[in-house]
């Protein structure tokens, strides 16, 4: 799965699907949500415009402050966010 996710990363989120990079991190709720973060992202973007924000937003902020990485970290741990997540969340933290 390494080819797939990369080496640098646990996890991946494309589509429907979660790619992870290794068994343990099969069992990980937090990485799992934090995936589970990213799909409603592109969903709600129809994925295509998410994945074309998401690069813009890679360039222009990096890693970590992109708006839907900044998202999916700082809920990961929140058990019931999936359920009380609102539509677009994202665009508060650009």
């Amino acid at each position: 799965m390494s080819n797939i996710v990369g080496k640098e990363y646990d996890a991946m989120s494309l589509l429907c699907f979660i790619f992870i990079a290794d068994d343990k991190s099969r069992d990980n709720e937090v990485l799992i949500r934090h995936e589970k973060i990213h799909f409603y992202q592109q969903l709600e973007l129809l994925f295509v415009f998410q994945w074309i924000l998401y690069g813009i937003f890679h360039l222009i902020y990096g890693y970590d402050k992109n708006p839907f990485e900044r998202e999916a970290y700082e809920n990961e741990k929140d058990k019931n966010y999936l359920g009380e997540r609102f539509p677009l969340s994202w665009v508060k933290y650009i």
